[in-house]
């Protein structure tokens, strides 16, 4: 009995010394650690997250972390289909893992390593993606821009956004409408990956058009409508002119005869206010057709200059519209396509020629009178700073189109109706 009691009491001092030894080794481990903090660089994260699992859809986690020196996150490998940012910094802050859509039947994993003030901390970070399921992919596809809903929307000052595309297969887009203003790049590729949306100033009306969507080649029955708003503009009309008061020759562009030349026009036209300056010859080769002017002649341009806009009260800007389509003959030869702008006296224009090639067709339309209608006829510019002595000037070319001149071609020739000026608030 006795010996029983100093083995009892022995292995209680045995276990008594291994508590302490344990204790003991605890905290000199715990004060290491604490030195070590003390002396060293330090990363670490809120809550003390050791992963990030993931499904096998697109997907992105934001992390807070604490750090007192400049650290930087290395993955063990690069592989597209992660993405983390920012990678490096200084002190506190967050970092963002986004993982694309898995779809292979494999998972797939990245092991993130932290280091400061370029001492690899010993924590890591293990991001886990789980494979596709195969079940139900194709009712799971898609082609999506994220943060855009069914519409984008833009100020007339422009907008250019980066933005990511996510696809599960190849992709491509396109434009409904022809759209100079709009800009996307890329226009194609596969998976997920950024674009870049450009939109340019808008100096007229508001415009809109649609991005189509295309995924492995089948257009997608869903399309994004941008839109840009524009100028504001006012209904105070101060200018407008049909040459609906003229009535000579034929309503058919190639059909010269009984057109009649600005000099020989009436009193009554001519206190309208038109004029015209001398071209190279000494002519004034403006000529009145069926409610529409035509500009130039074989070898010479000619220019049409309004009437001061008195209806203009004190300095405004103003937008003009106008509609313009180019000479071609009945066998299809056609003329040159310039047509310049500009002002006589106060004001500054914001476009100083236009490309005027919206080409009749004389099979669909004989009469020459849709394509005054027809989308592209109608242009505009804006003029700033105009007064009541202001004058909107077209010339067709230039007023000497001889080869000896130099000019490429030398016939200009450009019919011109319905010239609108509205104040722009």
């Amino acid at each position: 009995m006795e010996s029983m009691k100093v083995m009892n009491y022995k292995k209680s001092e045995m276990l008594t010394r291994t508590i302490y030894a344990f204790c003991l080794a605890v905290a000199v481990l715990f004060s290491s650690c604490e030195k070590d903090q003390d002396d060293g660089g330090y990363f670490e994260l809120k809550d003390s997250p050791s992963k990030m699992e993931a499904s096998a859809e697109a997907s992105s986690e934001t992390y807070s972390f604490k750090s007192n020196g400049k650290w930087k996150i290395e993955p063990l490998r690069k592989e597209k289909w992660i993405n983390i940012e920012p990678l490096e910094g200084e002190g506190d802050g967050t970092f963002t893992v986004k993982v694309n859509r898995n779809t292979s039947e494999e998972a797939r994993a990245m092991t993130l390593f932290f280091t400061v003030d370029g001492s690899l901390q010993n924590a890591v970070f293990k991001v886990e993606q789980a494979a596709a399921t195969g079940s139900g992919q194709e009712e799971d596809r898609y082609l999506k821009i994220d943060d855009i809903s069914d519409r984008l929307e833009v100020l007339e000052a422009g907008h250019t956004g980066k933005y990511i595309l996510r696809a599960t297969g190849k992709w491509k887009l396109d434009v409904e409408e022809e759209a100079d203003w709009l800009n996307i790049e890329p226009m194609e590729g596969t998976g997920d990956g950024p674009v870049t949306i450009s939109v340019n100033k808008n100096t007229g009306v508001e415009r809109t058009a649609h991005l189509l969507f295309f995924l492995d080649e089948v257009q997608q029955p869903n399309s994004l409508p941008i839109h840009q708003e524009g100028i504001d503009l006012s209904e105070e009309v101060v200018f407008a002119e049909d040459f609906n008061w003229l009535g000579y020759g034929s309503a058919v562009f190639y059909t010269t005869t009984e057109e009649k030349i600005i000099s020989s026009w009436t009193a009554g036209e001519q206190a309208k206010g038109w004029v015209s300056s001398p071209s190279a010859d000494n002519s004034k080769p403006v000529y009145a057709r069926q409610g529409f002017v035509k500009l130039g002649k074989t070898n010479y341009g000619a220019d049409l200059i309004s009437p001061k806009l008195t209806a203009v009260q004190g300095t405004k800007n103003l937008l003009v519209k106008f509609k313009a389509v180019p000479y071609q003959t009945a066998g299809g030869t056609k003329d040159g396509t310039a047509l310049k702008v500009n002002v006589i006296g106060p004001g500054t224009i914001s476009v100083n020629e236009f490309s005027v090639d919206n080409w009749p067709n004389y099979y669909e339309d004989p009469t020459c009178t849709l394509i005054w209608a027809a989308d592209g006829t109608e242009r505009s510019f804006i003029i700033t700073g105009a007064t009541s002595e202001t004058q909107i000037r077209f010339l067709g070319g230039d007023f000497d189109l001889r080869e000896a001149s130099g000019a490429p071609i030398n016939k200009n020739r450009i019919f011109l109706d319905d010239i609108e000026v509205t104040v722009i608030k």
